[in-house]
């Protein structure tokens, strides 16, 4: 749980922290309710959380726009924050403990495709994301999603 993950700011701990908030901010704005219980494994704790997130974008649907704290942003923009915060940040855990993502080429396209559309460049800096880094152009989704958000696409060890 001290392990430094690729967000600079955050070890796995603080990470798993990070990602429960943005699932019930982001959830709760389609109308989940949460359970938490911190004391479960993160892995557990962040799949019971996603689960009533997820039904409850489900139900709402994407039409018209969402509040979350004071802004009211388009409910296809909080539904792919979400998309991008689950696979951004399962990456980011699994690059720290040495695991590695499997993630369809299809899938991966589509959070990609979402990023580009979310995380402009003057926005970047104000949702902590780093510059975008290299990644050669015939780089599979997830290394050029990994790349686009600042992180060094490098495979876990």
């Amino acid at each position: 749980m001290s392990k430094q993950t690729a967000c600079t700011e955050f070890t796995v701990s603080q990470l798993a922290d990070h990602l429960v908030g943005s699932i019930t901010a982001l959830g709760g704005a389609a109308g989940a309710t949460f359970d938490d219980d911190p004391g479960k494994p993160v892995e557990a704790r962040i799949a019971d959380l996603a689960q009533p997130a997820l039904e409850a974008w489900r139900t709402r649907g994407l039409d018209g726009t969402v509040t979350i704290g004071t802004n009211h942003p388009p409910a296809t923009v909080a539904a792919g924050i979400l998309s991008i915060e689950f696979l951004v940040h399962a990456w980011d855990f699994a690059a720290a403990i040495g695991g590695d993502v499997a993630v369809s080429e299809p899938l991966a396209e589509y959070v990609l495709s979402l990023t580009h559309k979310i995380i402009t460049p003057e926005g970047r800096k104000a949702v902590g994301f780093d510059d975008p880094v290299p990644a050669p152009h015939t780089s599979d989704a997830v290394t050029r999603l990994i790349a686009y958000t600042g992180r060094r696409p490098v495979p876990a060890a």
